[in-house]
């Protein structure tokens, strides 16, 4: 059974150890943005929402190797969604759209991206020479 739950202080490291494996952004980490989703009591993977003043960015979603395809991926981003009232954006290469999409998030052009977020497409263009092309999406925010 798939447990998520807000990180706690002890989990620092194993945030970290599992960003760094799955070659995702270190910059920016802050353990209290982050859920963790359990298997068995094991940390199974993680993700987090960057608040900014712009907006609120979905990412660092990474689950470990052998509990993929098991939903805990799709655990840690409705939890992460279901908290969130306003608009959720997140950066992902193109090929995961599709992913993101059963989540209700759509792609936008980058020019109706909140700034930070253009700042952070900008550099990402420079992954294009190399046939990496990041998107930016968004899910509107709920109307409860």
């Amino acid at each position: 059974m798939i447990a998520v739950r807000p990180a706690r202080a002890e989990d620092r490291t194993a945030i970290l150890k599992l960003i760094l494996q799955e070659r995702l952004d270190p910059s920016t980490l802050d353990w209290r943005n982050f859920n963790v989703a359990e298997v068995n009591g094991e940390i199974a993977g993680i993700a987090q929402v960057k608040p900014y003043a712009d907006c609120r960015e979905f990412g660092s979603l990474a689950v470990r190797p052998q509990f993929r395809r098991q939903g805990v991926g799709a655990a840690l981003i409705a939890a992460a969604l279901a908290a969130e009232r306003g608009d959720v954006y997140l950066l992902c290469v193109q090929g995961r759209v599709p992913y993101y999409a059963k989540f209700g998030f759509k792609v936008i052009e980058a020019n109706d991206a909140p700034g930070t977020l253009r700042r952070k497409l900008a550099v990402a263009r420079l992954f294009a020479a190399f046939g990496v092309r990041v998107v930016c999406m968004r899910r509107k925010r709920c109307m409860l």
